[in-house]
Order: structure tokens, then C-alpha cells, then sequence
């Protein structure tokens, strides 16, 4: 298809999960890992920036698309720098969680990810990939170094990390209350969405696809990254053929929501991953 507005947005959903499948972050039974959905609005300037050494988040994911409905739980991590950040960069984990009988979050042991990030983030311009220095993903306790050229190669990371949301409009609305960890925060509330026109030619006429696009993140500047305590987006996909035709009908609708909420978060992290996991 030929995009008619902003690039596609239907592979750009809450996160990159793309990014994440591609790097083969998939054990049996455990799913890929997801925490960058924390950076999805990164460059919003409405949205606190807040890297801090030691803190952490954990995030539960829910995505309902076709009938389904699945589930995941993320821990992101800014490490210090006695554990590897230093004047340039940061050094992020993201792990995998899995919830014990007593309701405890646990990583999943010898899986996840490690990202070197630039301090250049902070400057919110570029793409997200351009501040990724390196990552280094993890499976059965061994780890895989990839480069950032590495990942340029790949068109489907590059794709899914060169293509953050940007909107076509922002409205704030009235603040909401959110209990965290049995905290209230109150939190200010953002909506933004933008539309995706493209048109594919086809023998029976042109197929003409409106993609829209909306975000909804209440966020505290008390919370670490950027401060979201929630977000849903909603994604629907209307085609239509141009002149109709009474032999070929168009794809019915498609919609997507997913939702991310804070668990729980904290500002003295240890590091998870380690040689021989």
C-alpha cells in the first residue's frame, strides 16, 4: 500500500514488540519482553522524561485484538552506575515476570534484555534507535550481544524503532486519582491520536485504508521513565473500495486495544542478569 498521510501505523502499536519478536526474546511459555512500551511516547514534551539510576517499574500489559486477549508482565530497569551506567549512557534491563502464588513479581530466571542507552535521549530529537548504543538479549541464561548496526540491518527492528508515535493532535483532560501499591497518585491525563490514510491500487478499483490511531497515558512525575501510570491505545483500520464493487468487498474492520498499568515501582535496583543464569 501507498501511505496518503503519516507512515504506516499498523506495525507501530503500544510498543515494539516487533523489535522484541525479531530478537528472538521467546522462551516456551514466556512472552517477549515489552517494557519498551515505557518509551513509546518518549519525545511528547507534555510527558515528564525522568531517567533515574536505580529506579524501576513493573508493568502489567493487556492486549485484546480479534477475539483474543493476552497478557504479560515487565519489569524495566535503570541500573547505577556501580552495575554499569556511566557519564554516556545508561544501562536499562528489561525482564520478563512471572506472578508466584502469593502475588509476589518475579523475573523470569536467565531471560530478558539489556539496552545501552544514550544520555542523549534527554534531548528528545532522532529516532529511539539512535540512542540505542547496544543490546544484549538473554535466553536460557546465556547472552547475545547486538550491535546498533546490527539492529540498522534488520528491516524490521529498524522499521519498528525508527517509527514512535507522534500525533496529529494532544488534549489534556481532567486529572484522575490512580492507586499504585496501595499509593494514590494524582495524575494529569493526555489523549492523543493521529490518522493514517494509504491507498493500494487493485484490479477491481483502489483499496483505500484509514488507520486511527489514540492514546490515552495518565502520568505523575513521582513515577520514573515517563512517569505513566497508565495508557490504553486503540487502533481501528477501516478499508473501502474505490469505486464499490458488487464481486470484491473490503476487509471487515480491524481493531486493537492495549493497556499498560503500573504495578508497582522503586528507585533501588539491583541488576537480574548475570553470566551463567
Amino acid at each position: 500500500m501507498r501511505s496518503t498521510g503519516k507512515r504506516s501505523n499498523i506495525r507501530r502499536l503500544l510498543g515494539f514488540t516487533l523489535f522484541w519478536v525479531a530478537c528472538g526474546m521467546v522462551s516456551s511459555g514466556v512472552r517477549p519482553v515489552r517494557a519498551l512500551d515505557v518509551f513509546t511516547l518518549w519525545r511528547q514534551p507534555e510527558l515528564p522524561l525522568r531517567m533515574e539510576e536505580g529506579a524501576w517499574a513493573d508493568y502489567r500489559t493487556q492486549v485484546m485484538a480479534g477475539g483474543r486477549r493476552e497478557e504479560g508482565l515487565t519489569r524495566i530497569v535503570c541500573l547505577g552506575r556501580e552495575h554499569g551506567s556511566d557519564d554516556d549512557t545508561w544501562l536499562i534491563e528489561l525482564l520478563p515476570l512471572t506472578e508466584q502464588p502469593d502475588g509476589s513479581l518475579v523475573p523470569v530466571p536467565g531471560e530478558g534484555a539489556r539496552l545501552r542507552l544514550s544520555r542523549r535521549l534527554l534531548d528528545r530529537q532522532g529516532h529511539l534507535l539512535d540512542a540505542i548504543v547496544e543490546v544484549e538479549k538473554w535466553s536460557d541464561g546465556l547472552p547475545e550481544k547486538i550491535s546498533r548496526d546490527q539492529l540498522r540491518e534488520d528491516p524490521l527492528v529498524s522499521a519498528s524503532l525508527d517509527s514512535e508515535f507522534i500525533p496529529d493532535t494532544t488534549e489534556s483532560r481532567a486529572p484522575t486519582t490512580r492507586v499504585i501499591a496501595g499509593t494514590q497518585f494524582l495524575c494529569d491525563q493526555f489523549v492523543m491520536s493521529a490518522v493514517d490514510t494509504q491507498t493500494a491500487e487493485l484490479p477491481a478499483g483502489r483499496m483505500i485504508q484509514v488507520t486511527t490511531r489514540e492514546i490515552t497515558a495518565a502520568v505523575n512525575v513521582e513515577v520514573p521513565f515517563l512517569g505513566l501510570t497508565y495508557a490504553a491505545e486503540r487502533v481501528r483500520s477501516d478499508s473501502k473500495l474505490d469505486p464499490p464493487s458488487r464481486k470484491f468487498s473490503p476487509p471487515p474492520p480491524r481493531v486493537r486495544v492495549e493497556v499498560m498499568e503500573l504495578i508497582e515501582f522503586g528507585f533501588q535496583a539491583l541488576p537480574v542478569l548475570h553470566d551463567g543464569d
